[in-house]
């Protein structure tokens, strides 16, 4: 695929599992959520407590309130569904994300293409964005970046539910992101897998870059995109811009 050489963007945002990682996020996922249930099996039944993580993640992305961070919305209501403080529940999950989460690596295989794609979109001075969903603290999204032989020093922003207020496929996601770079949205190129959550950063201005590698097609419509093709490509044309 060319680039359009008249196109000029000044930031590019870039989704982690299935673009810059490789894993079947469909079977991580399950494998995460069972590994983390082990954990609060003093307190509550595996299934209801997979359910109330469920229930804790949908509130924290339909927010649409700006004065909250992630973090915060998921852990009042998952508080709250469990019957436990916050103070009883932080040294649980920090115990799992120390000890337990870097067991689940195995999911996680390294892709010598992303490692072009930085190299590239720094010789072109490009701001470079970790944009993947924050719906993770800032520990799983670090240790999942190292699966995949990258850093958080390879980018300027990481977004994770520490430090964002809305989650994909909010267009504001995007737009809080536009604003944290001080970049306009008609400056970024978001490139992603998922149709739904990273093609939605067309609703917020920017241009988009469907990944086809490991496409994750959610929806019944035909995806909508700027520019679409390989991991390859997405190098090929980060170099011709």
């Amino acid at each position: 695929m060319s680039a359009d050489i008249n196109r000029k963007y000044d930031a590019l945002l870039l989704d982690l599992d299935g673009t810059l990682l490789d894993i079947d996020i469909e079977q991580f996922i399950p494998a995460y959520l069972k590994a983390l249930a082990k954990k609060f099996t003093d307190h509550i039944d595996r299934d209801d407590f997979i359910g109330h993580i469920f229930g804790a993640t949908s509130l924290m992305v339909q927010n649409d309130d700006p004065s909250r961070v992630n973090r915060a919305v998921f852990y009042e209501d998952f508080c709250h569904r469990l019957g436990l403080s916050y103070e009883q529940i932080e040294p649980i999950v920090e115990d799992f994300y120390r000890h337990d989460f870097p067991e689940l690596s195995c999911w996680g295989r390294e892709l010598p293409t992303a490692r072009q794609i930085i190299k590239a979109a720094r010789q072109k001075n490009l701001i470079l964005v970790l944009a993947t969903n924050p719906i993770f603290p800032t520990t799983a999204v670090l240790q999942r970046l190292e699966w995949g032989k990258l850093s958080a020093h390879d980018f300027d922003l990481v977004t994770t539910m520490d430090n964002m207020h809305f989650c994909k496929p909010n267009p504001e996601y995007y737009r809080e992101i536009s604003n944290f770079i001080d970049c306009s949205p008609k400056l970024c190129l978001m490139a992603g897998n998922d149709t739904l959550e990273d093609l939605s950063a067309e609703k917020a201005g920017m241009d988009t870059f469907l990944v086809e590698d490991n496409i994750l097609h959610r929806t019944t419509e035909e995806p909508i995109c700027s520019y679409r093709g390989s991991l390859a490509d997405l190098a090929d044309f980060i170099g011709k811009l």
